[in-house]
Formats: structure tokens, C-alpha cells, sequence
């Protein structure tokens, strides 16, 4: 072989080994973005949480309102979430409340039938009150753990 092809070899040779290890440094900048950006929401996730848990502790909000979007929340966390706390009433709850028509399917409902679901609502979370008040206390005391366990170090406001 002359040495004009061992040198397109070697050139060659050198760009694909280039290019390979181009593409392995992307990968590896880009699992590093995900990363952040899965911590970033995580965080943001936890924010919401707390200000929720406040705002049922302060009674700033409906609580079949907070129950759905706590509910909601929790679901986007990771399973392996630690410490693990008993919010199965808060679910639970969650869970009837999906049966109220909300946003557009609510502004079509008559009067009469808006009052008949807002009656049964505020007799269910009458019924549901403490247990709500008491799932949120405890999400709440457990939410500096989990920012921890997510590697967080305080809200991110």
C-alpha cells in the first residue's frame, strides 16, 4: 500500500474514531440536560405541593380543588420517593371528585344541576375534612425529606 492510502487510512480511521467520540460526548451532555431539567421540574412539582398544603391548612382553597391537583402531583413524582407517607384518603377523594363535570362540560350543566353537584361536592368534602386535613399535614412534614431524597436542597423559589 503507498504511503498517499496509509494516510487517507489514518485520516479516516481518525474521523470516524472523531466522530464517535463526538457522539458519545453528546449523548452523555444531553443525559446531563434531561437530568437537570427532570430536577428542575421535580422541583417545581414540590413548590406546588407545599403551597397547596398551605393553602388547605389556611383554608385558601376547595378541597376537592387541592385534593384533584394534589393527586395530580404525586402521580408525576418517582415511585421510589422516600420517605412514604399515607395519602390514600387524599387519592381516594381525588378519585370521587372526577365524577363532577368541570370547565366546559360544567358552563353546559342547568343551574339546577351546577347546584345539585356543588351540594354534593360540599357535603363530601365536609364528610372529608379532617382526613384531607390530615394527609396534607403530613405531605407537608414529609416534603423537606423528599427534596432532599431528590437531591434539592431547599424550595426552589
Amino acid at each position: 500500500m503507498s504511503l498517499a492510502w496509509q494516510i487517507l487510512l489514518a485520516a479516516l480511521i481518525g474521523l470516524v474514531i472523531g466522530t464517535v467520540l463526538g457522539l458519545l460526548l453528546w449523548r452523555l451532555w444531553l443525559a446531563r440536560q434531561q437530568r437537570r431539567e427532570t430536577i428542575k421540574q421535580q422541583g417545581a412539582v414540590l413548590d406546588s405541593l407545599e403551597v397547596l398544603c398551605m393553602a388547605v391548612a389556611q383554608k385558601q382553597v376547595e378541597l376537592s380543588e387541592a385534593a384533584i391537583r394534589i393527586s395530580a402531583l404525586l402521580d408525576t413524582l418517582p415511585e421510589t420517593i422516600t420517605p412514604k407517607v399515607d395519602l390514600s384518603d387524599l387519592h381516594q377523594f381525588a378519585e370521587t371528585c372526577q365524577q363532577f363535570d368541570r370547565g366546559e362540560a360544567r358552563k353546559g350543566l342547568t343551574p339546577r344541576r351546577r347546584h345539585q353537584q356543588d351540594s354534593y361536592r360540599w357535603q363530601l368534602e365536609k364528610d372529608y375534612e379532617e382526613r384531607l386535613d390530615a394527609c396534607a399535614q403530613r405531605l407537608e412534614t414529609v416534603l423537606p425529606a423528599w427534596r432532599s431524597g431528590l437531591g434539592l436542597s431547599s424550595a426552589s423559589r
